[in-house]
């Protein structure tokens, strides 16, 4: 038997509100009472629910685009791996649909709804968390996905990632060489690609009990900022430290205020960033970095997801890239 379609009328119906009131959920209306939408996102849910308003599409035209959600747009890592991205699916005709969930779990699902309705003909998810509520709506869709930055717990998934554990091993391994009395780690949002980060970083360190741990440190401002705190409550300037940013941006960003205090680089203070965006290569002190491939991992995410699209994929793309060091200035080993 044919599986009833669920419509707007009937999510309204059941939360007990009017049409209106669900189309205004829809569209993320600030009007709405919390207790209200979140009545009517759990009954969405539930029903695993996208309204449909790209009508044609059901008659099996395709759209040629790819749907892209991310974490952050202003992010250098994600518009490098969007440049990749865009590199491949524009040989194939297709054009990319982007937009940024800004961390923000009922954000995501919203965007990832949209994407649905419109009929994209594939989409690239970087989720909040590995158990985000999306994946399971996009699983329901029937449409091809693919994840980045992230290691899904199902085994039934498409993903491209780094394998963050051994870049957070290869950064522990350079610090042990160092051998600087003061040892600071300064980590991003806690994401799953950051906590493997972490944990690859300290099972390799000599004497983790004596690491100083920033947390909650994702953009070049913040690096900015405390690099001042570090500088006077780690006092930098006296002793010889190293630092392991799990954030290229936040690595730049404490570098250029460091320098601006007259600290030098890297020898008192030594900087390991993550990511190896391009501007790493640019800044004054040139980034000793952990490179997990980004253009590699927005390419093969692009590559994979067209052959889903197209039905040629002969297995399900489960792709875990080698990170590498490279060697610049801001850290050596003296």
């Amino acid at each position: 038997m044919k599986k009833k379609t669920v419509t707007i009328s009937d999510i309204a119906t059941e939360a007990g509100v009017s049409k209106a009131t669900v189309s205004r959920v829809l569209s993320n209306s600030p009007k709405v009472k919390k207790e209200s939408k979140e009545k009517i996102l759990k009954i969405m849910e539930k029903y695993s629910y996208v309204p449909n308003n790209m009508a044609q599409s059901l008659a099996g035209t395709p759209r040629m685009t790819i749907g892209i959600v991310i974490d952050e747009l202003a992010n250098f890592f994600f518009i490098e791996v969007a440049d990749g991205i865009d590199k491949v699916i524009s040989h194939s005709g297709y054009s990319m649909q982007i937009s940024s969930s800004r961390w923000d779990e009922e954000n995501e699902l919203r965007l990832v709804r949209q994407l649905i309705s419109s009929r994209v003909d594939g989409i690239i998810l970087a989720p909040v968390s590995e158990t985000s509520r999306s994946i399971a709506l996009l699983k329901s869709s029937g449409i091809p996905f693919l994840l980045i930055n992230v290691i899904p717990k199902q085994e039934d998934l498409a993903f491209v990632s780094c394998d963050n554990s051994a870049g957070g091993r290869l950064a522990g391994q350079f610090f042990n060489r160092m051998h600087r009395p003061c040892q600071i780690l300064i980590t991003g949002y806690p994401h799953q690609s950051i906590s493997y980060r972490i944990q690859g970083f300290k099972e390799t360190l000599e004497k983790p009990e004596e690491l100083i741990h920033y947390e909650n440190i994702n953009t070049y401002e913040q690096g900015y900022e405390i690099a001042s705190v570090l500088l006077i409550k780690n006092r930098l300037a006296s002793i010889k430290t190293a630092l392991f940013v799990t954030n290229d941006n936040v690595a730049i960003g404490i570098i250029t205020r460091l320098l601006e205090l007259g600290i030098s680089i890297p020898e008192q203070v030594s900087v390991i960033g993550y990511d190896d965006i391009k501007l790493s290569t640019f800044c004054r002190i040139p980034l000793t970095t952990v490179s997990q491939g980004i253009k590699d991992i927005g390419k093969i995410a692009a590559m994979e997801l067209l052959e889903m699209i197209e039905g040629s994929a002969e297995e399900l793309p489960q792709h875990l890239i080698e990170p590498q060091i490279v060697m610049r200035q801001s850290a050596v080993i003296l």
